[in-house]
């Protein structure tokens, strides 16, 4: 939607608009934030989705551990399955039984920047063809999606993978979704989507945001991810260094996308995925105040801000 589009949408559709694509939001927590558990679990809406992070330096039987955790506090976990750092079928098998056996039935697999020595699977799509999650009765599997690209394997090749993986969801005894890596960018997720759809790719997505942070930090993990042009697009719009302590959040993003959604019904972006570098318990206040309708839309609909509690 254009900004003479979205001028053109009355706040008050513009808010339940807004209210609708953050409701449901889920978010990410690594090893790092087991300590803060407790006060994760008060923050976050009943049943919320939880994604399990898989962070260098921990091993991949520690991420099944704390996913337990995460779904015994009543939390709906989703443990990612980093595709390059698995040793052998054997492990993926025995980490998926014990999820199941634990009542754990979602995850995410992606491929991994960096593989193991002695890496067993190449992509997540020879994870995916393994048939272990049929085996195990999983409902849904996320994979990732590139709407700024793929530092780390190329987008010609991030395009072929994901158009063979949506080939592999039309026979998959799961649901797959796509949980795309998070940008700084309204107009490159709205494009594509237009772009996946035009090639035949159907599946729901669920955008990847980062949460409210300060600029500093979004840059750090924007290259630490492979964003690189999200990466440079901060430090244009930065400017002065003062600015790096700021605290930056995406109501643009979810501003526009709400509106995209408006003009587009049949949109395919169906949610938000929160990567949380400022702090889980802060995203969720953010998220949370804006369900809530405690919000002021920007001139002409090009943003919000959050009223302070």
């Amino acid at each position: 939607m254009t900004p003479s589009q979205a001028a053109s949408v009355s706040p008050d559709r513009l808010r339940e608009s807004i209210v609708s694509f953050l409701d449901g939001y889920s978010i990410e927590v690594t090893p790092h934030d087991e300590s803060r558990l407790k006060a994760i679990v008060e923050v976050l809406p009943a049943g919320a989705e939880v994604f399990v992070a898989h962070p260098p330096g921990a091993s991949f039987d520690r991420i099944v551990e704390l996913a337990c955790r995460v779904h015994d506090l009543g939390l709906t976990a989703v443990p990612h399955i980093i595709s390059r750092k698995l040793e052998s079928r054997d492990q993926l098998d025995a980490a998926l039984a014990g999820l199941s056996a634990n009542g754990i039935d979602r995850a995410l697999v992606v491929g991994g920047d960096t593989a193991a020595p002695n890496a067993a699977f190449d992509s997540s799509l020879e994870v995916l063809q393994t048939g272990l999650f049929g085996k195990y009765g999983f409902r849904e599997v996320g994979i990732a999606g590139h709407p700024e690209g793929s530092d780390a394997i190329g987008d010609e090749r991030a395009a072929g993978a994901l158009r063979d993986k949506a080939a592999l969801a039309g026979q998959a005894d799961f649901a797959v979704r796509i949980v795309t890596q998070f940008g700084f960018d309204p107009h490159a997720i709205t494009a594509w989507e237009e772009t996946t759809s035009a090639a035949g790719i159907d599946l729901p997505v669920r955008v990847g945001m980062a949460g409210p942070a300060s600029l500093r930090h979004l840059i750090r993990f924007a290259a630490l991810c492979g964003v690189g042009a999200s990466a440079r697009m901060l430090m244009t719009r930065t400017g002065d260094t003062t600015k790096l302590l700021r605290t930056r959040a995406p109501d643009d993003q979810i501003a526009h996308i709400a509106s995209h959604r408006l003009d587009k019904p049949s949109s395919r972006l169906g949610g938000v995925h929160f990567f949380a570098f400022g702090g889980v318990v802060k995203t969720a206040n953010w998220a949370n105040a804006v369900i809530d309708g405690r919000f002021k839309l920007n001139h002409g609909g090009s943003g919000f801000t959050v009223a302070r509690s």
